[in-house]
C-alpha cells in the first residue's frame, strides 16, 4: 500500500493554506516521490486557490484507491462551509476549525492510514477563543499519544531540543530541574540515532543566566540544576559541553558545526538565533519513536494572509523530513 502524507491545513485565517498549496504544488512539480493528502475544509482550499489564481483540482482521498502522483487529495471536515469566513485576525471559528483539522489528523496518523503528519501554523489565541484547552500543536500532542513528546527545532544539519516550548518565561523553573534535561535529552538523542545517520552525538547545553552565570555571581541555576544534569547525562554516555551561553553554543554551532544537539531552556532562546538565521529552512518536529509529526517553523502570518506573498519554503522542508524520516 502506497504511504499517504498527512497536511494538516492549520488556521484558516492565516498563511497556513496558501503555504500549504503552494507547497504540495511545488514539489508535486518537481516530481518529488510522495503522496500529499490536504486536510482541510474545501471551502477554505477553494478560497486559498481563487486567490492564488490555481488552476489544478482536488481530488477527494479514497484510502482504497490507486494514488497518483499528480494529483493532490484532501479531506474536509465541514466546519467552515462558506468561503465569507474572517481572515487576518483571530476569531473563534478559525481556531475551531484548525483544532478539528489538527485532530483529525492525528487520528488518522495513529490509524496507520497516514505515515507521517505535517501541520500548518495554528494560532494559540484562536484555539484558546474557540474552548481548545491547549496550547499548541506540541501539548495536544503529549495529551493524545500519552507521551512526554518533545519539541526538537531542526534547520539543515543543525537540531535544538527546547527543555520548555509555549511557558511564560517566569514559570520556567516549574518545569527546568535536572531529571526534565536528562530524560528530555535521552529521548532526544534515541530519535537521532534512529532517523538521523551520523550523529556523534556532541551534546551542548545553554546556560540560563549572563554569561552562564558567571560562576554563580550571576545566578546558581548553572551549579544547582545544569551542571548536575550534564554529569548525569555524561554517565550515560553522553559527551556534554556546557553549561554555556547561547550566544557563543549558536555562534559556534553556526560557524564551526561543533554541536550535533543544542540543548536549549525555554522557547525564544533558541528560536531567536533560528528564526535570525534560517527562517525559510526552520522546522518544527516532535521527538517520539513511535509516529512522525514535523511543522514550518513560523506562525500563522495574519499580516499577509490572503495577499499571495507567503513564502512556502519552511512548509516545502517540513513535507521533504517528514516524508524522508518515515522511510526510514
Amino acid at each position: 500500500m502506497k504511504k499517504f502524507t498527512g497536511i494538516t491545513i492549520g488556521n484558516p485565517s492565516g498563511i497556513g493554506p496558501e503555504v500549504s498549496i503552494r507547497a504540495v504544488q511545488s514539489l508535486i512539480s518537481q516530481s518529488y516521490d510522495f503522496y500529499p493528502v490536504l486536510i482541510g475544509d474545501i471551502s477554505v482550499l477553494k478560497r486559498n486557490m481563487e486567490m492564488l489564481k490555481e488552476r489544478f483540482s482536488l481530488e477527494k482521498w479514497d484510502i482504497a484507491a490507486r494514488p497518483e502522483k499528480t494529483k493532490i487529495y484532501y479531506v474536509s471536515p465541514g466546519i467552515i462551509k462558506n468561503d465569507d469566513f474572517i481572515t487576518g485576525k483571530d476569531n473563534r471559528l478559525s481556531g475551531k476549525a484548525s483544532y478539528e483539522y489538527f485532530n483529525l489528523g492525528w487520528d488518522m496518523l495513529k490509524e496507520k492510514k497516514i505515515s507521517c503528519l505535517v501541520t500548518a501554523p495554528v494560532s494559540k489565541a484562536s484555539w484558546q477563543m474557540a474552548g481548545i484547552k491547549f496550547q499548541g500543536h506540541t501539548e495536544a500532542l503529549k495529551y493524545f499519544s500519552g507521551e512526554n513528546v518533545e519539541m526538537l527545532m531542526v534547520a539543515g544539519r543543525l537540531k535544538v531540543l527546547l527543555i520548555t516550548t509555549h511557558v511564560p518565561l517566569k514559570k520556567i523553573w516549574d518545569i527546568i530541574s535536572m531529571d526534565r534535561i536528562y530524560d528530555s535529552t535521552i529521548k532526544t538523542v534515541l530519535f537521532l540515532r534512529k532517523f538521523f545517520t551520523g550523529s556523534k552525538e556532541r551534546l551542548g547545553l545553554c546556560g540560563l543566566n549572563p554569561h552562564a552565570g558567571e560562576s554563580g555571581y550571576l545566578g546558581n541555576e548553572e551549579k544547582e540544576i545544569l551542571t548536575p544534569a550534564i554529569k548525569k547525562l555524561e554517565g550515560a554516555g553522553m559527551h556534554v559541553e556546557g553549561p554555556l551561553p547561547s550566544d557563543v553554543i549558536f555562534r559556534n554551532a553556526i560557524k564551526n558545526k561543533c554541536f550535533d544537539l543544542i540543548i536549549a531552556l525555554y522557547h525564544d532562546q533558541a528560536l531567536i538565533p533560528l528564526k535570525t538565521f534560517f527562517f525559510d529552512k526552520l522546522v518544527n518536529v516532535s521527538v517520539s519513536l513511535n509516529w512522525l509529526r514535523t511543522s514550518p517553523g513560523h506562525g500563522t502570518g495574519y499580516d499577509i494572509a490572503y495577499k499571495g506573498r507567503a513564502n512556502p519554503s519552511s512548509m516545502i522542508e517540513a513535507i521533504k523530513l517528514a516524508v524522508k524520516l518515515s522511510k526510514i
